[in-house]
């Protein structure tokens, strides 16, 4: 056997006729393909980074506005306990004053009580002395003597009564 060039040269030929062909309607828009979605690769693991680090930060904001969610609830707290605290203490003298009050006005109807018995006491004592006065006196003295003598006695008790 022996080697032909021509078909030698004619199969080098088409060869790179068949290279040329694939390299320019296969291979390059495989490789922009390829290339292209490499480029949305990376993109993607850039934002998905991206995102990771948002959310970090998200998560950091998160976390403050809870501590300063935490220390405002304990401020409010802490008020409350104190207003709680003011409005205890106020009630409390409310209370006190109310029971002065109560207490005062039960001593006040006590020392009224005690002065219409005592009133009482006295009228008692002078009608047992106008009685007892004129049993005795029934005996000894006369009766227009012991009219004037009563009625003397009832005047001036009379004005004992009314000067206090």
């Amino acid at each position: 056997m022996s080697i032909k060039w021509y078909q030698l040269l004619f199969q080098l030929v088409n060869f790179g006729v068949l290279l040329f062909i694939l390299n320019r309607f296969l291979y390059r828009p495989i490789v922009k393909i390829i290339k292209q979605r490499n480029q949305r690769l990376t993109d993607s693991l850039k934002a998905a980074e991206s995102n990771l680090k948002e959310k970090e930060v998200i998560n950091q904001l998160k976390l403050k506005a809870a501590e300063e969610a935490e220390k405002e609830a304990v401020k409010i707290i802490e008020a409350a306990k104190a207003s709680a605290k003011d409005s205890g203490k106020k009630i409390v003298e409310e209370a006190k004053d109310e029971a002065q009050r109560q207490v005062d006005k039960k001593y006040q109807l006590m020392l009224a009580k005690l002065s219409d018995q005592e009133d009482k006491i006295k009228k008692n004592v002078a009608d047992l002395v106008v009685t007892t006065t004129s049993q005795v006196l029934k005996d000894s003295l006369s009766p227009a003597e012991q009219k004037s003598i009563i009625d003397s006695q009832i005047k001036k008790l009379e004005k004992r009564l009314k000067n206090k």
